[in-house]
């Protein structure tokens, strides 16, 4: 692996690293900033609860009176703000009838009714004052924490009224929100139309965020009932923008910190990575590179014993090592064993040949006969036999034969064979007698169990007269002078070298001036084509009788044509041998 290669893929790994701390650094900051957040908000509303609690119950002690306090600061909102604001309140003398019923633990609505209009205006805004003191003598507002109460009556319904002197909502666009309407008419919170309607009833909290002005209150809301009407609404804001700052402060130090983890850990894992993964790869890679060209599996073994790493590439290094040894091993034998399939090659080449010339190749053309054979191996050698000889002036010995097996055994058995049958019918035998000799010598020694069928028949050139024996062999094919081939059903004795006590029958056949004999090996019959079907004997007697009348050479061309047409491009497994004589008459007859 060159240097721009492996720059390139510890890039890439940088690269998928990256991908993955950017993906997963969003999924952990949220996780987080939601957890935090709802652990906040969850203890601010156990906080809050009992504030919302406490506020409503001490403001409804007096319930009628409260009533007409709040239609008093909706009536006269202008002026308890005017009267709030003025400093020089806390120390006018106030009437004497309006002191008297400020000292009063419990006020009743027919002591409000005596006094003057104006009176009522003054206790009202007072009353205002001291719900604003004692809210701060409980401690209930504190800095983040606004106190309010926000009208529930349907005409006056969103009008709110500060009375814990908190921040929160009081630095909004609408001043000190006293007596102030909070929402337009359509714009009124679901809760709030719910809290009118009387479906809700329980206390309820929200979040409010108004990001640009960088703003963020959680707010509690409890309604309460007077004269068996939703009258208002207890309302707590707490102010947690300072929170919101501070968690975002904490989480820019996360990122930063994380982005120093994810920096400091991609080096070291981008070092590790070069170390156990980048090197060894380049090693094998060049290792690999050096055997394409010199197949030098010593060379090989060295440079993987130096890759030392303990895991897939260290026993991907031994793998190597031992696939570079057995290739060489696999090459010497390869190259032995090429050696060894040209010697057979040339010895089958070698034995074809002799089979060749042992088999006769010149077929006589004489006034009393013709004869033709010819003989295909399935292998480089086979195990057909044919033959034919002149015993004396009028008489020719015909042989055919097939040795079980194929290749050179068989082709040795063949010769054999054919040499001993001939010494045999030189010797003046009869057909039975040839093949009984024939077959008493075969079995001595026979250890390969070898053993072959033969058609052997001696014809009388004066007469025509055939005296055959069959060991086994197929049954010849007749015509006469004229008419179609048939087959000639003869007697059958044992194969030669199967049983050396066979006996063998002679029978008789005569061929007419113009008659013609066929014979042929298993291989023409049990020729077989690719759907497993046999050439067969019918077809043979129907590829003869195209024409009869036809000279052996071409009759056996006829042959040949039809099995091979048959079989097609289905493999030859067996050797075709066929030996044909058409008989003239005697010379000068």
């Amino acid at each position: 692996m060159n240097a721009p290669k492996k720059r390139k893929l510890l890039i890439q790994i940088g690269i998928i690293f990256a991908l993955i701390f950017i993906f997963v650094t969003p999924v952990i900051v949220v996780i987080q900033i939601t957890g935090n957040l709802g652990t906040y908000l969850e203890a601010k509303r156990e906080h809050l609860t009992p504030i919302l609690e406490h506020t409503a119950n001490s403001l409804i002690k007096n319930g009628p009176v409260f009533e007409w306090l709040l239609d008093m600061w909706e009536t006269h909102a202008d002026e308890l703000k005017e009267f709030l604001s003025d400093e020089n309140n806390t120390v006018v003398a106030y009437p004497d009838e309006v002191e008297d019923l400020m000292m009063k633990e419990e006020v009743s609505m027919d002591e409000v009714n005596k006094l003057t209009d104006d009176d009522k205006i003054l206790f009202s805004m007072l009353n205002f004052k001291i719900f604003q003191m004692n809210l701060d003598l409980m401690q209930y507002s504190k800095e983040n924490e606004t106190i309010m109460i926000i009208s529930l009556k349907k005409e006056n319904l969103g009008f709110i009224y500060d009375i814990g002197h908190g921040e929160g909502l009081l630095e909004l666009d609408t001043g000190t929100l006293l007596g102030e309407k909070l929402w337009q008419d359509d714009e009124i919170p679901d809760i709030m139309n719910e809290y009118v309607a009387g479906t809700r009833s329980d206390i309820t909290f929200e979040r409010v965020e108004i990001k640009k002005a960088q703003y963020y209150s959680y707010v509690g809301y409890k309604p309460v009932s007077l004269s068996g009407k939703p009258r208002f609404a207890v309302c707590v804001l707490h102010d947690w923008s300072q929170y919101h700052t501070s968690m975002l402060h904490r989480l820019y130090i996360l990122v930063a910190v994380s982005l120093g983890i994810f920096a400091l850990a991609a080096v070291v894992l981008l070092a590790f990575v070069n170390k156990v993964a980048i090197h060894p790869l380049k090693s094998i890679q060049k290792t690999v590179r050096t055997y394409m060209q010199d197949k030098d599996s010593r060379g090989v073994t060295e440079a993987m014993d130096r890759v030392t790493q303990k895991n897939e590439f260290g026993v991907l290094a031994e793998d190597i090592s031992d696939l570079a040894v057995e290739i060489d091993r696999y090459n010497t034998e390869n190259a032995r064993l090429i050696g060894e399939q040209k010697r057979l090659e040339t010895e089958l080449n070698l034995a074809a040949a002799i089979q060749k010339g042992v088999l006769p190749a010149d077929f006589p053309e004489e006034q009393e006969y013709v004869l033709y054979a010819s003989m295909t191996p399935a292998k480089e050698v086979g195990g057909d036999l044919y033959d034919y000889f002149s015993i004396d002036d009028s008489h020719v010995g015909l042989v055919i034969g097939d040795v079980s097996g194929k290749g050179i055994p068989a082709s040795l058995f063949m010769m054999i064979t054919k040499k001993l049958l001939k010494q045999y019918a030189l010797a003046g035998n009869s057909p039975s007698e040839v093949l009984r000799l024939t077959n008493v010598a075969l079995c001595e020694d026979n250890v390969s169990d070898m053993f072959v069928t033969v058609w052997f028949g001696i014809l009388d050139l004066s007469s025509g007269r055939i005296v055959a024996a069959n060991a086994g062999h197929e049954n010849p094919m007749l015509r006469g002078k004229e008419g179609p081939f048939e087959m000639f059903r003869d007697k059958h004795g044992f194969v030669l070298g199967g049983m050396d006590m066979s006996r063998y029958k002679e029978y008789e056949l005569t061929l007419e001036p113009g008659g013609t004999l066929f014979v042929y090996t298993d291989g023409a019959a049990e020729a077989t084509n690719k759907e497993d079907q046999l050439f067969g004997t019918d077809r043979m007697l129907e590829a003869l009788n195209q024409d009869p009348s036809l000279m052996p050479k071409e009759l056996c061309e006829t042959m040949s044509s039809s099995i091979d047409a048959f079989v097609g491009d289905a493999p030859q497994f067996d050797d075709l041998t066929m030996l044909c004589v058409r008989y003239n008459g005697k010379k000068g007859s």
